[in-house]
């Protein structure tokens, strides 16, 4: 490495929706002829090295939290659950309380690393890696933030809800860090050995995250006007910490789909020929493993009692409904529906596709819509509600669960499409039979709806415009290149 290159260290989480929006800041470092590294997991070490950066396990470099845990974050965090005792069907809080736990076990292996890279900037996660905060704090260099919610005040309802969940107020949580001995030995530790200081409680306000308040500055991944707002007593702790927030807007990388079914090749021969598009996905959560919010999981009511429809049943509803609304016998006629159904092995079970529905685990999302969408039924992860705006595309909104609700909500009020809110019923599974009926029927109404109102893709276009204007990768990575600037200085 010359004196004019830098080295820049990358700390993300093995989940998708917090990573991706970081890869195509680390292409551009790298295409600027800088160094990039990454501490993340392996599933992700492909998309990674597709960047030009330097992939490192984060399971092989931190031997003090993983070995004997497992070989992945969950694995991990179940293992740690039942070492101290706590709750396994109160995995948020148990995460609060093992937080700083679990950043003293990392610290050491981390900070070897660090110790051989010797980055100029670290660049992390600030929800799932704060990790990277405190390591940056031990080693005196420039942290930057890269949020992938509706900015810092979208946390507030992301753990509110998250604690609603389990039955656990804010106030609560406090008092259960501050008396969790395992916690407060390890705020110990991470003074005394790394000069890190780290709160044992909560003394801030609902939302608050140290790693935003103690960043040079932090980005997210939308427009200042369509963050959430802050909650005065969050407005006032960051502002109190000096947090600085910029709004980039969304954070798009080059084409890189070269496989995936061949779905891009699909979608553009569909594009040429003036064929109509719909994507289907409802993000990797609800397809996915998690407690509760996962393929399994199923909401609870006031009494604790799951109630509603699990992952599975919302999914394959969804699905179902866009189904309905453009299946055809012939490959060839109607829209090409494309659909991610993600891994679970009973995806499609029950289910008949018809012939003009791809089917896929996953997909090359923002190729896709770059393509050329002409209707996006998605769950509302703050990722894809972001990439749908920046494509002008028309959006039924199917939210699961915390940002995804609100992003429903945005979706209406912005005008760019519809949202279909999901069932909470009481009862047993003919009770949630009958409500998934329901809800694909309210799927497939809001799907034809929204694909013939002329209005939803004015109003799209007119997002996509001002969100192409915000800044981007551009803004992002002039910003990043600042603070190791700065950090130059304060080494000299």
């Amino acid at each position: 490495m010359t004196s004019s290159n830098l080295r820049f260290v990358f700390i993300f989480p093995t989940h998708v929706g917090h990573t991706n929006p970081s890869l195509p800041i680390a292409r551009r470092l790298v295409e600027l002829g800088h160094e990039v590294h990454y501490v993340c997991h392996e599933p992700l070490r492909l998309k990674i090295e597709a960047t030009g950066a330097v992939f490192h396990s984060a399971v092989d470099c931190e031997p003090e939290l993983y070995l004997g845990r497992g070989t992945n974050f969950f694995s991990m965090l179940s293992h740690l659950v039942e070492e101290f005792g706590l709750d396994p069907e109160k995995v948020v809080v148990a995460l609060w309380q093992l937080r700083n736990v679990m950043i003293a076990k990392v610290l050491p292996g981390l900070l070897r690393l660090l110790g051989e890279l010797k980055p100029d900037v670290i660049i992390a996660c600030p929800l799932a890696s704060q990790e990277g905060s405190a390591a940056a704090e031990a080693i005196g260099r420039p942290f930057v933030a890269l949020n992938t919610f509706a900015g810092p005040g979208a946390m507030s309802t992301a753990v509110g809800v998250s604690l609603a969940a389990e039955k656990v107020t804010y106030q609560e949580l406090d008092l259960l860090r501050r008396t969790f001995p395992a916690n407060i030995a390890a705020v110990r530790q991470l003074k005394e050995e790394f000069g890190v200081r780290r709160e044992a409680g909560l003394p801030f306000a609902l939302g608050y995250l140290d790693s935003i308040g103690n960043a040079e500055f932090t980005l997210s991944t939308t427009l200042e006007d369509l963050e959430d707002p802050m909650s005065p007593d969050l407005k006032r702790d960051y502002a109190a910490a000096g947090a600085t927030l910029v709004a980039v807007g969304p954070l798009l990388d080059h084409v890189q789909a070269v496989g995936a079914c061949g779905i891009l090749a699909k979608v553009k021969a569909a594009r040429v020929t003036g064929r109509q598009v719909v994507l289907v996905s409802m993000g990797t959560v609800m397809t996915g493993d998690m407690l509760f919010w996962g393929w399994r999981g199923r909401p609870t009511g006031e009494d604790g009692q799951p109630r509603g429809l699990s992952g599975k049943e919302l999914c394959q509803a969804a699905w179902s409904g866009a189904f309905d609304a453009f299946g055809a016998s012939d490959a060839e006629e109607g829209a090409l529906i494309v659909v991610a159904v993600g891994t679970q092995t009973d995806a499609l079970d029950g289910l008949t596709p018809p012939a003009n529905a791809i089917c896929c685990p996953f997909l090359p999302q923002v190729d896709i819509l770059r393509a050329g969408v002409d209707l996006f039924l998605t769950h509302g992860g703050q990722n894809s509600f972001t990439e749908s705006l920046a494509h002008g595309t028309p959006v039924v909104v199917c939210p699961g669960f915390s940002d995804q609700i609100t992003n429903s909500h945005k979706a209406t009020a912005l005008g760019v499409g519809l949202k279909v809110d999901r069932p909470n019923p009481e009862g047993g599974r003919h009770v949630a039979a009958a409500a998934a009926a329901q809800y694909r029927r309210d799927v497939r109404s809001a799907l034809l709806e929204v694909l013939a109102g002329r209005q939803f893709a004015a109003a799209a276009n007119n997002c996509a415009e001002r969100l192409s204007r915000a800044g981007g990768v551009n803004l992002a990575v002039d910003l990043v290149l600042q603070a190791a600037k700065r950090g130059d200085k304060s080494k000299a």
